[in-house]
């Protein structure tokens, strides 16, 4: 039973083609050169020494060029040196002043120079951008200058009123305004005015105290918190007032304010107005 358990297993995987391996490995590796089965360890040309494999044609570095540092394609067979002289000769840019043209559009901000996959048109210049440059403010796009120019001569010019808003001003002035044959102005006499008898509102009467015509005063109600607020200020106000002028410090306006205060207080005393 067990022979045979381990005869199903050999036939899942293969042995490593190199001799002195052997190995059993579940998940071989096929060589690319000579086609035979290896293990993770011996899979690479060199590991197994493959007799296909020609280093000379598989494992070929392009060397580059030591003017323009621009790698130089060799052909199999071909003498790299000979390859590299009629590089410098004739297709380096340093010695022959050739520009290598490129297929693939750049970014035309001149300190960029991306490769453009996807180039995003400018609608004002029509050059090719990157995303970075690609709104007229970021590549310094001409036509900014011009419509600054443009917008500074408009500043500069006074601003006058056009004829169309002119009518439009009109037009709302008359629909706002009734047309005089839609509607009769009623004229009123002034003498009607003067000899028509009032008619009585009603309303609260107020009652105030009798005062000279040179001095009149509001009455003032004891319950309001205006009334109760001015007073206090009133007060406070002559408080100071008399306090500056106990320490001389009043000038000769102040010190007549402070009399016309004082008057007042006495007026007002007890909530009552003199008359």
């Amino acid at each position: 039973m067990t022979s045979t358990s381990n005869a199903e297993l050999l036939e899942i995987g293969h042995q490593c083609s190199l001799s002195t391996c052997n190995l059993v490995d579940f998940l071989p590796f096929k060589c690319q050169h000579c086609s035979q089965p290896y293990c993770g360890e011996h899979f690479l040309p060199k590991k197994h020494q493959c007799a296909v494999y020609d280093e000379s044609k598989f494992d070929r570095v392009a060397p580059s060029c030591p003017l323009c540092s621009e790698p130089v394609s060799i052909p199999p067979g071909q003498d790299p040196n000979v390859r590299m002289e009629r590089h410098i000769s004739a297709e380096c840019s340093v010695t022959t002043g050739k520009v290598k043209t490129s297929s693939v559009p750049h970014c035309a901000q001149p300190k960029c120079g991306k490769l453009l996959f996807a180039p995003i048109q400018c609608v004002s210049c029509r050059q090719q951008y990157c995303p970075s440059h690609r709104f007229p403010k970021d590549h310094t796009c001409p036509s900014l200058s011009v419509s600054n120019g443009k917008a500074t001569a408009s500043e500069s010019r006074p601003k006058q009123p056009s004829a169309a808003a002119g009518a439009a001003a009109l037009a709302a002035f008359k629909r706002a305004v009734p047309s005089t044959k839609s509607s009769t102005p009623t004229t009123v006499n002034s003498e009607v005015i003067a000899t028509a008898p009032a008619i009585p509102k009603k309303s609260t009467p107020v009652t105030t105290s009798p005062a000279s015509p040179s001095h009149k005063h509001n009455a003032t109600n004891p319950f309001s918190k205006t009334d109760r607020r001015a007073k206090a200020e009133r007060e406070s106000r002559l408080k100071a007032m008399q306090a500056r002028a106990r320490k001389g410090l009043l000038s000769a306006e102040e010190q007549a304010i402070l009399k016309a205060e004082e008057e007042e207080a006495v007026k007002r005393q007890d909530g009552c107005i003199v008359a």
